[in-house]
């Protein structure tokens, strides 16, 4: 599972956001500074060996419009492409588009924060 998370920290760094995983966003950084966004974070799972599973990940800016996250979301979408290979130690972890690859969420009561769902099927190959 390591390797696993490891490979997802290291694809999703590439894009200049924080990463967290789902769910584990601090409330301070390292600094002492208040988290805000933008951010991504990753769900946490392993597929079985040679196997494939559905994850997401999320996209969070704070913005009046959609321009800044959707900029980021076709960066990762092109990293992607029609699959992105991630070497780890053991073998390699692959990210694939999921059929609706990309949904953004309202957020009730706050206007300015968008989120972008990002659907995901992932394939770990690795011991």
């Amino acid at each position: 599972m390591t390797q696993t998370i490891e490979a997802l920290s290291a694809f999703f760094g590439r894009f200049g956001l924080p990463i967290y995983p789902e769910d584990s966003v601090p409330e301070l950084d390292a600094d002492g500074n208040r988290v805000n966004p933008p951010y991504i974070t990753v769900q946490l799972a392993t597929p079985n060996w040679r196997g494939a599973m559905p994850i997401y990940a999320r996209v969070w800016y704070r913005s009046e419009n959609l321009r800044a996250i959707s900029a980021k979301v076709d960066q990762i979408a092109a990293a992607i492409g029609e699959g992105a290979s991630i070497p780890t130690a053991s073998g390699s972890v692959w990210l694939y588009k999921g059929d609706t690859f990309c949904q953004f969420q309202p957020m009730a009561g706050d206007n300015t924060l968008k989120c972008a769902y990002l659907n995901l099927i992932m394939q770990a190959l690795t011991d």
